[in-house]
């Protein structure tokens, strides 16, 4: 329930998202990793990065992450291969795409597999902040629903 007891809507949701966050930056580019992972950082979330999608693999492998940038094109395994491996690891993690490419069908692609948007880079800064904020907000969601589930099938009697 939003405040006044009305029902909460979107603009309630994405207002309420988490401002904090473990973060990972999955890009094969140097340049353009250390650009995002900078920046995420400023926005105030914690932020590891990974140059290809075997250390990204490392990474999940070892933490658990809100929310994973990820770059289409990767070495050795597709950015959208690596969006299922993450997911089916890991479902409720939030996966923002990222790519060079402006490919409708590659958009499509990515959303279809999970993925919370598909931004073309170099993204704008607050478009960015605000596509996190979005994927942040909806993840909350899942977790919330998922945990609502799980205690109320814990509180059945048993036969």
């Amino acid at each position: 329930m939003s405040e006044g007891g009305g029902r909460m809507g979107w603009k309630q949701v994405v207002q309420n998202a988490p401002d904090e966050g473990e973060i990972l930056v999955v890009e094969d580019e140097r340049p353009v990793r250390e650009a995002l992972t900078k920046l995420v950082t400023r926005f105030g979330y914690q932020v590891r990065s990974a140059a290809s999608a075997e250390e990204g693999d490392n990474w999940l492998a070892s933490q658990t992450f809100d929310l994973v940038l990820l770059d289409i094109e990767l070495p050795k395994m597709k950015g959208v291969e690596f969006l299922r491996w993450v997911l089916d690891r890991s479902p409720e993690t939030a996966v923002i795409m990222m790519t060079g490419l402006d490919d409708p069908k590659l958009a499509i692609e990515c959303l279809q597999n999970g993925a919370r948007t598909y931004l073309v880079k170099p993204p704008d800064p607050e478009f960015l902040r605000l596509a996190i904020r979005d994927a942040l907000a909806v993840r909350r969601i899942l977790m919330e629903r998922n945990d609502l589930r799980e205690d109320s099938a814990s509180s059945l009697p048993s036969l």
